[in-house]
């Protein structure tokens, strides 16, 4: 039972070594590629501004114009809402 034991364990080992080699083999051969094609990052691969900000928007803006029948069918359900009474305080 024990001689199974470790022949499972050294078969993964060397499975595990066997996937290591192809990683460190193929990172290799992905910056010499880069290197020979002079390759630099492209501008819109990184945005200046991250894409998700906990930043609150302008309360005051003017929304934009609604498109589609779900943008017409918002823009009628909020400028509803905003015809609406007030709740009595």
């Amino acid at each position: 039972m024990l001689a199974v034991v470790a022949l499972v364990i050294a078969l993964a080992v060397a499975f595990a070594a066997g996937y290591f080699t192809r990683d460190l083999a193929s990172r290799k051969r992905r910056a010499e590629a880069r290197r020979w094609r002079e390759y630099s990052e492209p501008g819109w691969l990184r945005a200046t501004t991250p894409a998700n900000t906990n930043e609150v928007a302008n309360s005051n803006a003017v929304a934009k114009v609604a498109t589609g029948e779900l943008g017409q069918m918002l823009d009628r359900w909020e400028s509803r809402a905003r015809a609406r009474p007030r709740g009595i305080a």
